[in-house]
Parts: C-alpha cells; structure tokens; sequence
C-alpha cells in the first residue's frame, strides 16, 4: 500500500465519480481505477460497491475512509518534521487548478531550466487545503485568487498579481440580456444559476456578491467550468465565471457579457514576509520580478 494510493482512494471516495476524482488529480479514470483495485487487492476487501453506475463506498469502505485520512495527514506531517533538514534547494508551491488557463506553466519550465539546482513541488490542491497548507508551512508559497492574499494567516504574507481576471455573466445566446455590452447582477436575479463547485473561491465569491446585492437566486446545482458552460448552451440556467474559462472550455451557443460594475478576480503569488530561505527568494526575485507588488 503506498501513500499514493491512499490520496487516490480518498479522492475517489470524496468525489461524485471516478472521472471527478481522476481529474482532480490529474490523471486519467482507468490509471485511477486501477490504483484502486491495487489497494482493494492488498487489503482483501472490496472498497467500492460498482454494481450501480457510479461506484459508492462500501460499509468496509466507509470504516476505512477515516483510517485513510489519518495515514495521509501523519504522512504529510512526518515531511514536514524533515523540512528544516532539507537542503535549501527545495521550493514546495501550491496552487489552484488554475496553471493552464493563465499560461503559467511555462514560467515554471522556464525557471527550472534557469536554476536546475532548486527543485520546485509544485501541488494543485483546492482553497481548504491551500490555506491550510500554508498557515501550517507546508507550503512556502501559494498562487491563489486576491481573497487568500487578505486571509489572516499566523505570520505577514507578501503578494504580487501573475494575472488578471474578470467575472462575466455567462448566458444562452438567446436570453434576453445576451446582447446588452453591460449586465448588473441586479438584472440576473431571477436566474436560475449553475455556479461553480462550493469549494472553490469563485463560487464563494459569487455568494458574498448575491448578499451583499440583497440578492437571493435560486442556485439550481453546481458543476466544473466546463459542464456549466454545457448547461447554459442548452438553456438549463445562467452563471457567473471567471472570463478566462470562456478561453479554455469551447462555447457555442452562450455568451459572456462583462459586469457593471465589473468584478476584477486577479491571481496571486502569495509568500511569508520575510521569512523564506534562499530558493523562495530566489523564485520570487526572478520568475516574477517584473510583476512584483
């Protein structure tokens, strides 16, 4: 049993499905379906009950889930003992899913290939496990949306912008407002939205929005960017999405129409003030010196 093996089980036990839990870590359905059926192979016992069209936890499953979690946090608690004896050449980074679409991942090639002697972790975890991992010092940095720049961290953070973003009404092309330069969200109460995953900052921005308007829509259900925008194509609601999703996931039938007023969503390098070695200063100073804050 391997520790990989554990974070695959407890994805997929955490997901609606094996393809949600394959893509939140980044690998294909079958590899993760097969890791599974590995464990299940080394306990003896049947984790998961796939009789039904989406696999559901088995009661042995249910008892072990806990079990896993614990394994995995006293794993990652155990690196994170070792931290102060690593040489300082190592740079542990979390981020949002949210590389691709601001074309960031290249920066990252580019300085590796300038300073192959630092090795940059880089994880993609959601915004719990991000702050989290960052108040505790897991992570020495975090790349996340202005919101987790303003959390109250246990030490002074630093942050600089890596890209802009901005929130845009997504509407079938034939609704009403479809063709208006300009929409406030006012004018999008009666809905009904497909918001983003509860989980994700975006969606939490979206509700603070809604109250701080006085608003209260019918939120019909949540979805990733691309299974909304599927949705909003066929006329099952509206949503509100960061406007460079529109860039990556294809639309056809669906426009996005800016706000008023308009809601900036600008992405963050976010670091301890003042206390990083050698490699965190050297990543900040060169990968991102030109957008430093």
């Amino acid at each position: 049993m391997t520790f990989e093996q554990l974070e695959i089980f407890i994805s997929a036990a955490s997901q609606p499905t094996f393809f949600d839990a394959a893509e939140a870590l980044h690998m294909t359905q079958p590899t993760l379906s097969k890791q599974v059926m590995r464990l299940e192979q080394e306990l003896e016992v049947k984790l998961f009950d796939r009789s039904r069209r989406s696999a559901t936890l088995t009661e042995a499953g249910k008892c072990f889930l806990p079990e896993a979690r614990k394994l995995l946090k006293q794993y990652r608690q155990s690196l994170q003992v070792l931290e102060p004896f690593l040489p300082d050449h190592t740079l542990r980074i979390g981020t949002l899913p949210i590389l691709t679409q601001y074309h960031l991942t290249e920066g990252f090639r580019d300085f590796s290939r300038e300073h192959p002697d630092i090795q940059v972790i880089l994880e993609e975890v959601e915004e719990a496990a991000l702050a989290d991992g960052f108040a505790r010092g897991y992570y020495d940095m975090i790349i996340a949306r202005e919101q987790m720049a303003e959390a109250d961290f246990p030490f002074e953070t630093k942050a600089c912008v890596l890209a802009q973003d901005e929130l845009t009404a997504v509407l079938p092309a034939s609704h009403p407002l479809s063709e208006q330069p300009k929409v406030a969200l006012s004018q999008l109460a009666e809905g009904p939205f497909i918001l983003m995953n509860p989980y994700t900052s975006v969606h939490q921005l979206c509700i603070c929005l809604f109250r701080e308007n006085g608003l209260s829509p019918r939120i019909l259900r949540t979805a990733r960017a691309e299974s909304i925008i599927s949705a909003v194509e066929i006329g099952e609601g509206i949503s509100l999405l960061p406007k460079s999703n529109l860039k990556v996931f294809r639309q056809l039938s669906s426009v996005a129409v800016p706000l008023n007023p308009p809601v900036y969503l600008p992405v963050m390098l976010i670091s301890k003030k003042g206390r990083n070695g050698n490699a965190a200063r050297t990543f900040w100073e060169v990968f991102f010196r030109s957008r430093r804050v």
